[in-house]
């Protein structure tokens, strides 16, 4: 096997270099600000609920023209640290291509939320478009929990407090609106965040550097002014105020969290004193228990993928489709090569 390129590696390296300053904490901290006492405890003794939003896809069926996706849409609720409810949308399929625009999520929309989509879907892009799916699904589980929890109770959804499609912008505020309304908290958590500051440092990793260089103990929240961040895609559609939060005293990792604009201070003592009573699993250490849990129920296994994908096939046969029919249309001589390695 021919090695990979020296040079390739070199500029990797070099690039880790820029967004891994030697002084990165200091340079966060004149950024920002920022000093001990910007550094807040998230405290502890939360008694509500906290429910836990999370979706899910996959693909079915691909061919060059057309591919079959699964989404699904869960919720897990946590009362006194034990599960005291949870819930799933039904396993739905649709069809991205080959048209220029996607009907089923015209009409996927009309029935979740009553109303016309401001922007339809494109589906050129499949893996946007597939996301596009299963967030109207999340959103519209989020907005029947936003509904029905009581005052004081927090409402967890997977992510950023920001849309990736201009038909999810009212839904999203409609949520947040419903939320504020009945005194139900709102947070969002990033496992994987894309925030920069400084022309392209990653946010977290510089929050944590200076938590340990001012000896910050304990499970901590820290907001971050919008004037830190570096531009932010979708910025008109973002919905948030910017938190960067270690939620257990041994969490390996801090992550960023969203809350609402504007929320109060109380609110925010009280969000993240939710979030940190939920954070001590073993498996998860720091990470809110309910958002893992949603995650694990909502995930669509090979074995859903598989069945659904047997169900199509034998509806197929039943309109006279062959299995040479099949292989035509769906057959990929990617799985042929990979048999021969």
């Amino acid at each position: 096997m021919i090695p990979l390129d020296e040079g390739d590696l070199a500029g990797i390296i070099g690039y880790l270099g820029q967004i891994r300053p030697a002084d990165m904490a200091s340079r966060f901290a004149r950024a920002g600000g920022f000093d001990l006492s910007s550094f807040s405890s998230c405290g502890t003794g939360f008694g509500g609920s906290v429910a836990a939003v999370d979706g899910s896809n996959a693909m079915v069926l691909e061919t060059g023209s057309f591919s079959v996706v699964l989404v699904r849409a869960v919720e897990t609720t946590f009362l006194a640290g034990r599960r005291d409810h949870a819930g799933e949308t039904s396993l739905r399929a649709f069809r991205i291509g080959p048209e220029e625009k996607n009907t089923a999520y015209e009409t996927l929309y009309q029935e979740c939320f009553e109303d016309t989509p401001r922007e339809p879907l494109d589906n050129e892009n499949l893996s946007r478009a597939a996301a596009a799916f299963r967030d109207t699904l999340e959103y519209w589980t989020a907005l029947r929990l936003a509904e029905t929890l009581d005052r004081g109770d927090v409402l967890l959804l997977d992510g950023a407090l920001r849309v990736d499609h201009e038909s999810h912008r009212p839904v999203l505020k409609m949520i947040l609106d419903t939320a504020r309304s009945r005194g139900v908290l709102v947070a969002a958590v990033t496992k994987m965040a894309s925030s920069t500051w400084g022309g392209g440092i990653p946010l977290v990793p510089a929050a944590e550097a200076l938590a340990r260089d001012l000896g910050v103990a304990g499970a901590w929240h820290l907001a971050v002014p919008p004037s830190v961040l570096d531009a932010v895609r979708y910025r008109q559609w973002d919905f948030s105020a910017t938190y960067v939060a270690s939620l257990h005293p041994r969490s390996p990792r801090a992550f960023k969290v969203d809350l609402p604009a504007g929320t109060p201070p109380a609110a925010v003592r009280a969000t993240f004193a939710a979030l940190a009573s939920y954070a001590d699993d073993g498996r998860v250490t720091g990470y809110p228990f309910p958002l893992f849990d949603a995650h694990r129920f909502a995930a669509i296994g090979k074995d859903q993928v598989d069945m659904v994908r047997q169900a199509l096939i034998r509806r197929m046969s039943e309109t006279g489709m062959t299995n040479a029919d099949f292989r035509a249309y769906f057959g990929d001589y990617h799985d042929t090569f990979a048999s021969y390695r």
